[in-house]
């Protein structure tokens, strides 16, 4: 066994800027809170800021194919782990593990699987019940012989470029649907006259 520290590069949290100023928010820039990561490949955010936003707040970026991990949240989402599939800024209850390429799949598909650890090791640390970066470094990993990894790495993104355009196209077919239903229903589009 070894610990997660030793297959990342760095663990961080972020931040959420103040949102009595509008003028950080509804910008350009992504950004993801805990609940999100209800997703296991995060495509798109609820929110986004603006770059004054990012410059006046404690909030990270963060990269696509980085591993994020919902530290605090109600309910379920605390411990929850996702693959962002594009470059987002991050909230405090959300923690992010960047690690190399070739270890990103091992690494992502070993803590999906440890919902239940994660909650009992920030459960057992305080009375609210969150992780922390140190939990997450410290907490046990099997350690395992880099061909292997390599070779599951190799697998893993053979597939994972597929998983996004699937969940892209997904995303487009239901804005879509959600666009039209209402002038259908309305009978603003009429289709009365189409042949099947």
């Amino acid at each position: 066994m070894t610990t997660v520290e030793d297959y990342v590069d760095c663990i961080y949290s972020g931040g959420t800027p103040a949102t009595s100023n509008m003028a950080y928010w509804n910008g350009n820039l992504n950004w993801l809170s805990s609940g999100e990561t209800r997703n296991r490949f995060v495509i798109s955010t609820e929110k986004t800021i603006t770059q004054l936003g990012a410059d006046n707040s404690s909030t990270k970026s963060a990269q696509k194919y980085d591993i994020v991990i919902a530290s605090a949240g109600q309910g379920f989402t605390r411990g929850q782990t996702s693959m962002l599939l594009l470059n987002t800024y991050i909230n405090q209850s959300v923690i992010v593990l960047h690690a190399k390429k070739t270890v990103l799949p091992y690494l992502f598909w070993n803590l999906t699987n440890r919902y239940d650890d994660l909650r009992a090791i920030s459960d057992s640390s305080s009375i609210r019940g969150s992780l922390t970066t140190k939990m997450l470094s410290k907490l046990k990993i099997p350690k395992v012989e880099d061909s292997l990894i390599l070779k599951f790495s190799e697998y893993a993104w053979s597939i994972i470029p597929q998983i996004e355009n699937n969940l892209i196209e997904n995303k487009r077919l239901t804005d879509l649907r959600d666009s039209l239903l209402p002038k259908l229903m309305s009978g603003e589009i009429d289709v009365s006259d189409i042949q099947l």
